[in-house]
């Protein structure tokens, strides 16, 4: 299996946990000008930015070692630029981590503040 095949396993397992949640589905593997988010979904009136982060060797804890302040200044650019384009600007924003490794998946809601990622 590659790697663009392996992520999207992740992001298919990450999507559809996340929808057992509740959640809806806006769009998937979003590219903006300076970053990408790999789900964009609806949790009630809240829009939620996800990364997911697929190691299914790895331990928990892994995945989420790789969401860099970096990798968080990335998924904020892209974050505004989907939020500019479809003008929602007002729009309640949340960022989130699920990781998927050998131990399991583990979902980190409000991962970081998007004023922390500039």
């Amino acid at each position: 299996m590659s790697i663009h095949q392996t992520g999207l396993t992740g992001e298919a397992q990450a999507e559809a946990h996340l929808r057992t949640l509740g959640y809806v589905t806006v769009t998937r593997r979003y590219r903006g000008e300076d970053g990408e988010i790999d789900l964009i979904m609806r949790d009630g009136d809240c829009l939620v930015f996800v990364e997911v982060k697929y190691r299914p060797r790895g331990r928990m804890g892994d995945g989420l070692m790789a969401v860099t302040p970096q990798k968080r200044r990335r998924m904020t650019h892209a974050a505004i630029a989907f939020l500019t384009e479809r003008e929602q600007w007002g729009a309640v924003v949340r960022f989130d981590v699920v990781e998927i490794t050998g131990d399991g998946l583990r979902h980190v809601r409000d991962a970081f503040p998007a004023a922390g990622a500039y």
